[in-house]
């Protein structure tokens, strides 16, 4: 069996905040939870089975190793240190550095990973919801985020923010009524949410088109004409390249 070792599947523990629609990286940690149980693989989300020897997957925004376990996969969904945990004690950014831990990349924007198959693009937008509806295109969005607002976006143009994004639905269908949607975020899946809603973006994050065209999503539809068509296919190219990847992942961390 592809999945196991002596006859043993070890089981994989994920240590994530609880499920929030509008954060991307808590949905790819939830995402990949469910894509291994699909594989089959035994998998627990924030809880450790008794008498165990487990596998634990921790974002690169976490810090120490509440499993306690010598086997440790770290999943980078950012720049490591940029993010981090908001506690009692104030903002405790994560750790910068993974010695002895088995690294994944997310996306070449955020470091350099040992080999390709290392890297692991976790496409997690819901296609049956984010599509282009067909409809006629009479406004534009603009979305803040992480960014700060420069204010180059028409003055009735609608603002996104997480309220909205709660309602996955009403998300796409506020998207498929704009024509463009500017972004001074400096990266957010709310961009192919969009291009997948047909709606072009118009990036004013603090990327580079050089530096963004290392991310997986390609440029497509950013700051210049979108072939909806095209984009949606080169996605659903990503869910089975993830799908591929997620294979030689379980064969070769079990």
């Amino acid at each position: 069996d592809l999945y196991r070792n002596g006859g043993k599947m070890r089981p994989y523990v994920i240590v994530s905040p609880d499920y929030d629609p509008t954060s991307g990286g808590i949905k790819v940690m939830w995402g990949l939870y469910g894509w291994l149980l699909a594989k089959g693989a035994e998998v627990y989300m924030n809880r450790l089975p008794e008498g165990r020897d487990v596998i634990a997957i921790y974002p690169e925004i976490h810090t120490g190793n509440p499993v306690q376990t010598d086997r440790i996969i770290r999943y980078v969904l950012n720049v490591p240190g940029v993010m981090g945990a908001q506690t009692q004690y104030g903002f405790i950014p994560g750790p910068t550095e993974f010695p002895g831990e088995n690294v994944y990349y997310f996306s070449r924007m955020f470091g350099k990973a040992k080999d390709e198959d290392h890297y692991m693009f976790l496409p997690v937008i819901n296609l049956n919801i984010f599509k282009d509806q067909k409809k006629k295109r009479t406004k534009t969005c603009f979305l803040v985020g992480k960014g700060y607002n420069q204010l180059k976006h028409p003055n009735d143009s609608i603002e996104l923010n997480r309220e909205i994004a709660k309602d996955q639905q009403q998300l796409a269908n506020i998207l498929n009524e704009c024509k463009t949607f500017y972004c001074y975020d400096k990266l957010t899946a709310m961009m192919e949410c969009s291009r997948l809603c047909g709606t072009q973006v118009v990036y004013e994050g603090d990327y580079s088109m050089e530096e963004l065209s290392k991310y997986e999503p390609g440029l497509n539809g950013i700051n210049k004409e979108l072939d909806v068509e095209e984009f949606r296919g080169h996605y659903e190219e990503m869910v089975q390249l993830f799908s591929d990847k997620l294979d030689l992942f379980i064969s070769t961390t079990q």
